[in-house]
């Protein structure tokens, strides 16, 4: 018992971080399997041969509007559902909105407007600086002009819940912790690097990618350490994949690093700043 808990019976920050992480992915990935799989043994069961059934299931299961919304929500609920049995059973703690960021104060309403603003600023960094670089991955696809208003609308709602449940995982949970237990700057970068390689289960990811993700998400890790409000980044979660997966724009990967570092850079000047004024601190005594 000793390996798993410390000298107070707590469990240690390690096994934690290890469990929320396998549980959410598991949660995951059995959101997509279990229904993917049902309905390929009904369309079997009706006559279809095993591999046309699971083309249709997956077809069903992930494009179709009304099954992709629901398997999404209920992915992005799970975040919080797993966040609560961590914080209550697993830490013996009493859960609060303020535990995860998610407390409603005056500024939240402008926090959120910043977090929109923030991705839309960065969505358009990266097609500028597509065509300024010349990447021949940066075009627009003339089908977005044909984006209906209620298709935006659904996918904005399904990024947001999904942004949802993995930020309140990994910045309001796992960086937090991190963030508790040592310096502020490694407890950010390590859940930035965790996250993005986690992507790696789903894409293949080249190391251009990671590197860009890394950047990217430890921007967005800082801004939560800064605003101590879930709502600016899951925000800024949703309003970003919502553009890149229903615009249909192809940034290039150079493009899309570059605006990263840029946004990371002045984010790291943000908190220089800050850390001098107000004294924050951003290594612990």
């Amino acid at each position: 018992m000793f390996i798993i808990k410390n000298d107070s019976g707590e469990v240690r920050l390690a096994w934690r971080l290890i469990l929320i992480i396998l549980l959410y992915v598991a949660a995951a990935v059995l959101l997509r399997f279990i229904p993917n799989n049902l309905f390929t043994a009904f369309l079997v069961r009706n006559g279809m041969t095993q591999a046309n059934a699971l083309e249709r299931a997956n077809t069903i299961v992930f494009e179709d509007p009304v099954f992709s919304t629901a398997i999404g929500t209920l992915s992005g609920l799970m975040g919080l559902l797993i966040v609560c049995f961590m914080v209550k059973v697993i830490e013996k703690s009493s859960f609060t909105w303020k535990t995860v960021g998610l407390e409603w104060r005056s500024n939240s309403l402008p926090v959120i407007l910043l977090g929109t603003i923030l991705a839309l600023l960065l969505f358009i960094a990266s097609i500028l600086t597509g065509y300024i670089l010349g990447s021949t991955g940066s075009s627009l696809n003339i089908s977005m002009i044909g984006v209906s208003l209620p298709i935006f609308f659904q996918n904005f709602v399904l990024y947001l819940i999904m942004g949802f449940g993995e930020e309140v995982v990994f910045r309001g949970y796992v960086q937090r912790r991190l963030v508790e237990r040592f310096k502020a700057i490694w407890g950010i970068l390590t859940t930035a690097v965790v996250f993005v390689l986690l992507h790696q289960i789903s894409y293949s990811l080249s190391p251009v990618i990671i590197l860009s993700g890394v950047m990217l998400w430890t921007t967005i890790g800082a801004l939560y350490y800064l605003s101590k409000s879930l709502y600016l980044v899951v925000m800024f979660h949703g309003v970003m994949n919502t553009l890149l997966n229903t615009l249909h724009f192809e940034v290039g990967d150079i493009s899309n690093m570059v605006v990263h570092a840029i946004a990371l850079l002045l984010v790291i000047v943000v908190v220089l700043v800050r850390s001098k004024v107000s004294n924050i601190r951003l290594y612990p005594m």
